[in-house]
């Protein structure tokens, strides 16, 4: 989702990209399409083929149109569990009001907004009708090369609930985002050549058996075929603490770090998997970490990347004191950290 003013980012390579949104007019007469299997219910996808598979999955995703004081902003959404919960980005809704979802049998529906964060680049909605849901899959299973497809709304709600077809191209992917509220990383990203344009943002990225893989992000305007989603086991564990605690805030660890692979680029040799540190406040300031360390466990969760740690924080509450592994100078050390709400 992009808005009128354009947010840039930059991969570390250099080359730009955009999130996958847009601004533009919504259309809501539609008739209702009573074709359209809408019953709540997790969609069965054993034993169908490609084309009957991609049918099915579109009555799990949403377009997405929110009001912003110079317009509209368009996105998509994914439900991957009952209840009338949505998973997008944060990009597609913050800044917005009088959220309008669309559905795949072309009716439409309100939405809240339940929880969000700018450094996930990840909100849950909570829709005024709940709609059938896909499983969610997991992204460490991909392979580069393997068939993925993206859903959602390229453009303009006249193309909602478009698919495109494309392979898992990398793995692990690093983007560091430039917005108005200044830089941020993205990380552990799936890099995929399905067509993505503005307003596939929040849409899903599903394999061929029809599992949500990862949700859109955004893609590199210097180029064919860089589109990135987030990892859908990031989105899958902050929505079910969602559910159960709608207060829930994810704990704030004070840490800024890199996969063990990326520090590697800046010229450190780490030696051991893990989450390197570049900088520290708050929490794990206090706690004595500091630049070089590398995180290996949280609590009893191991650590080997960015995207570990992210899963390992949402086992937590704001509060919680964990022992943190990490190796220092070659050394295994261990520490108490007490999470804050950020």
């Amino acid at each position: 989702m992009i808005k009128s003013k354009t947010l840039v980012a930059f991969l570390l390579l250099g080359t730009s990209a955009l999130f996958c949104g847009c601004t533009t007019n919504p259309n809501k007469a539609e008739y209702i399409d009573k074709t359209v299997d809408m019953r709540v219910r997790e969609i069965s996808l054993d034993n169908t083929d490609e084309i009957e598979m991609l049918d099915k999955a579109r009555s799990a995703v949403v377009g997405i149109s929110v009001d912003l004081n110079y317009g509209y902003s368009i996105g998509s959404g994914v439900a991957i569990t009952n209840g009338g919960y949505i998973l997008t980005n944060n990009h597609v809704i913050e800044d917005g009001k009088n959220i309008t979802l669309y559905f795949a049998d072309k009716s439409t529906g309100s939405a809240n907004v339940l929880w969000k964060d700018a450094g996930l680049d990840l909100a849950i909605l909570k829709s005024s009708r709940e709609i059938p849901y896909l499983r969610a899959g997991k992204s460490k299973d991909l392979r580069v090369g393997e068939t993925v497809y993206a859903l959602g709304t390229p453009l303009t709600l006249q193309f909602k609930h478009t698919v495109t077809k494309g392979i898992v191209s990398a793995l692990n992917r690093t983007l560091e985002v430039e917005s108005d509220n200044g830089s941020n990383f993205l990380q552990s990203l799936v890099q995929h050549d399905a067509s993505i344009n503005p307003g596939n943002s929040g849409g899903p990225l599903i394999n061929t058996q029809g599992e949500v893989v990862g949700i859109n992000t955004l893609k590199a305007t210097e180029g064919e075929g860089l589109g990135f989603a987030n990892p859908i086991e990031v989105g899958s564990a902050i929505m079910n603490r969602i559910i159960d605690d709608n207060n829930y805030k994810v704990p704030y660890m004070g840490m800024f770090g890199f996969d063990s692979e990326l520090a590697q680029v800046y010229g450190e040799s780490l030696g051991q998997e893990g989450v390197f540190i570049v900088s520290t406040s708050g929490p794990a300031q206090n706690a004595g970490l500091q630049k070089g360390d590398v995180i290996t466990g949280i609590g009893n969760y191991e650590i080997k990347s960015m995207h570990d740690l992210k899963i390992a924080l949402f086992k937590f509450n704001a509060g919680d004191t964990v022992t943190i592994t990490y190796v220092r100078n070659g050394k295994i050390e261990q520490v108490g950290l007490t999470f804050t709400q950020k």
